[in-house]
């Protein structure tokens, strides 16, 4: 096998049981450290329920991407422009950035949009977005490079997040982020293949932490990215540049008359 980001031959990191049956090998790149599944045929069984009953912190992850991304949004993009959320998951976030006063929709393979069903995006149709998030979305993914490379299509920024691995490089029954009880993590990345990836697609990468990162064809700087990211800032920012609500527009949207 050869990794999914960089080409190199893969070693073999160790194994662990899927959804409390599954065998499955895992491999690391030597390379770039990006951690694999072998070939993930579990998939339509993982998927089966895409809201994992294990994801407790949905609501609360949520609420704190929703602040994060309305400050980044505010002081590194236009937030008159339209947004897209990728793999949306219950439409909770968009339901958060669109009371925010930010023009999100929602696109998801799997999960059903509880919260947003009304602005789903059509992500065939061309249209450019001025930033695409897409929040614990990239370790679902089968075929990154090429999963990112439709993500760019829709939009030239990506605001996402996913864990980095830690630099012990845990095996699988020691880091609780392989996710195996419910086996929809199947690629995990390390700083190094973000940076192959925005090489790879000739972007800047800029990371706060280990878990938020933006790749964009927009130049701004480490430090500013992290500052506008911290949740201090963030809840600070988002008071000072507050939007109006697009609530009572949506309203009118789905119902047909105004909100009273």
């Amino acid at each position: 096998m050869t990794c999914k980001i960089c080409e190199a031959p893969l070693s073999r990191l160790g194994t662990a049981q899927i959804l409390g049956k599954y065998k499955v090998e895992y491999f690391k790149c030597p390379h770039c450290g990006f951690v694999q599944t072998e070939d993930p045929y579990w998939l339509n069984e993982a998927y089966s329920s895409a809201i994992t009953s294990s994801d407790l912190g949905l609501v609360s992850r949520n609420l704190a991407a929703a602040s994060i991304s309305g400050s980044v949004i505010s002081t590194l993009f236009n937030p008159e422009a339209c947004f897209l959320d990728y793999g949306g998951g219950s439409g909770l976030y968009v339901r958060l950035m669109r009371d925010r006063g930010f023009d999100f929709y929602y696109w998801d393979k799997f999960a059903q949009p509880v919260f947003a069903k009304d602005f789903a995006a059509n992500i065939d149709s061309g249209h450019q977005y001025e930033l695409l998030t897409a929040f614990e979305v990239f370790e679902h993914l089968v075929d990154p490079l090429n999963s990112i490379s439709q993500m760019l299509e829709l939009s030239h920024s990506v605001l996402f997040s996913t864990t980095l691995v830690p630099s012990t490089s845990p095996g699988p029954q020691d880091w609780w982020y392989y996710g195996t009880e419910h086996g929809q993590h199947v690629g995990l990345f390390t700083h190094q293949a973000l940076a192959h990836i925005a090489q790879r697609f000739g972007l800047y990468l800029y990371s706060a932490g280990q878990s938020l990162h933006l790749l964009t064809k927009r130049r701004t700087s480490q430090r500013t990215f992290a500052m506008v990211s911290h949740h201090r800032v963030a809840t600070l920012v988002n008071l000072l540049l507050r939007r109006k609500s697009l609530l009572a527009g949506d309203y009118l949207r789905v119902v047909g008359r105004p909100l009273r």
